[in-house]
């Protein structure tokens, strides 16, 4: 029984591991709907719409109160989809693929990181929502869909090899390398993100690209806010130069053009959901849209990272028979 890493291969292979990639897929997009869900709980000031935890307003169900509902409604995804789907994720790994590193190693990390995102969350309720664990928490869920993307990709393409892929010549042979350190920029990116949200200065630049008026300004808040605006202009433009051999090379395989297409095409929609957010007075939508989109941009930049390392991978073992 094996997953192979040709496109090919994939096509013809033994229809004993489909049922395990729908499962690692189902688990992905589930956290990453948890993911926003959790960005629109922090942009309409939720997290105190259920003040305690594991109730909601002293009782099972929450009141009908717009806040309340979309707390309860991030309680009831994590715990009834998110978690369940986790932990048979985890178990399905050790029982059917327990001699595949790159399956069971995500997989447990991906159960380790599910608990403590659970207990994050009770600790940010239950101490009014102190930044520090706000910003842990949104932390936490980013590296639980990283390790998801790692798993999901594996399952599909099989195990991964360490060395530099045959097609990374030339100018693009440097594609493996940067795009490891653009996804360590994108991750760094959301939590300053994050962190602006904490310090209540996502308001306090009124204008974009400047912050009223000022490139550099001396307010601590306006410092904030604008400090986030460069460290995405640093890491913006890395990432799409190193996006740009993804794609404009023609050794890569298609997948690894696409996907670096679709990468900076979400990253440039970021971009302008940021200044729309500024210039539309910061309506929630934009702001939910926005951490959506860099979201999205984290798992995409990462499938890639893992994808050069799997274009020729060996056959991926396993016990699953059905």
């Amino acid at each position: 029984m094996v997953i192979a890493g040709s496109g090919q291969a994939l096509a013809s292979n033994s229809r004993s591991h489909t049922w395990f990639r729908g499962l690692s897929l189902a688990t992905l997009i589930s956290v990453f709907g948890l993911v926003i869900l959790g960005g629109v709980v922090r942009v309409t000031g939720s997290g105190l719409g259920c003040p305690e935890w594991p109730t909601c307003d002293g009782g099972l169900l929450p009141p009908l109160e717009s806040k309340a509902i979309i707390e309860f409604s991030h309680r009831i995804v994590a715990s009834l989809l998110v978690g369940p789907l986790i932990i048979a994720t985890c178990v399905a790994a050790w029982i059917f693929y327990r001699r595949e590193i790159w399956l069971v190693g995500p997989a447990t990390v991906a159960l380790v990181l599910v608990i403590a995102q659970a207990l994050l969350g009770g600790a940010t309720v239950l101490n009014e929502l102190p930044g520090g664990t706000v910003m842990a928490h949104l932390t936490v869920g980013e590296a639980l869909l990283g390790s998801l993307v790692v798993m999901t990709v594996v399952a599909y393409r099989g195990p991964l090899q360490l060395q530099t892929p045959s097609w990374a010549v030339g100018k693009v042979g440097r594609f493996p390398t940067l795009s490891a350190v653009s996804a360590v920029g994108i991750f760094a990116l959301l939590i300053s993100g994050s962190y602006l949200t904490i310090t209540g200065s996502t308001g306090a630049c009124l204008e974009w690209p400047l912050c009223n008026g000022d490139a550099f300004p001396e307010h601590r808040l306006q410092m904030i806010h604008m400090a986030h605006r460069y460290v995405a202009l640093v890491v913006g433009l890395f990432v799409l130069y190193t996006l740009h051999l993804g794609f404009r090379g023609r050794t890569q395989p298609l997948e690894i053009r696409v996907l670096s297409m679709t990468a900076a095409a979400l990253f440039l929609g970021q971009v302008m959901a940021g200044a729309g957010t500024v210039w539309a007075d910061f309506p929630e939508e934009l702001r939910a849209l926005h951490l959506a989109l860099a979201t999205a941009i984290w798992g995409t930049v990462a499938a890639l990272v893992v994808l050069t390392r799997s274009s020729e991978p060996r056959p991926l073992s396993g016990t699953a028979n059905g």
